[in-house]
């Protein structure tokens, strides 16, 4: 994760909080969806390579 990445998920983070807070569920639910999909692509390894056996 790059740095504009982290500032993207921080900030999707701090306006689900603040919607939420507020009582704007509908709008919550918006910023919610892309936090939740960008979590995704962080939660499997990416480029693992696999153990490669000597013969």
């Amino acid at each position: 994760m790059n740095g504009t990445e982290g500032l993207a998920y921080a900030a999707l983070f701090v306006l689900s909080v603040t919607l939420l807070l507020t009582n704007q569920v509908a709008l919550a639910t918006v910023a919610i969806v892309p936090l939740v999909l960008t979590s995704f692509k962080y939660s499997f390894p990416q480029n693992v390579k696999k153990a490669q056996r000597h013969r």
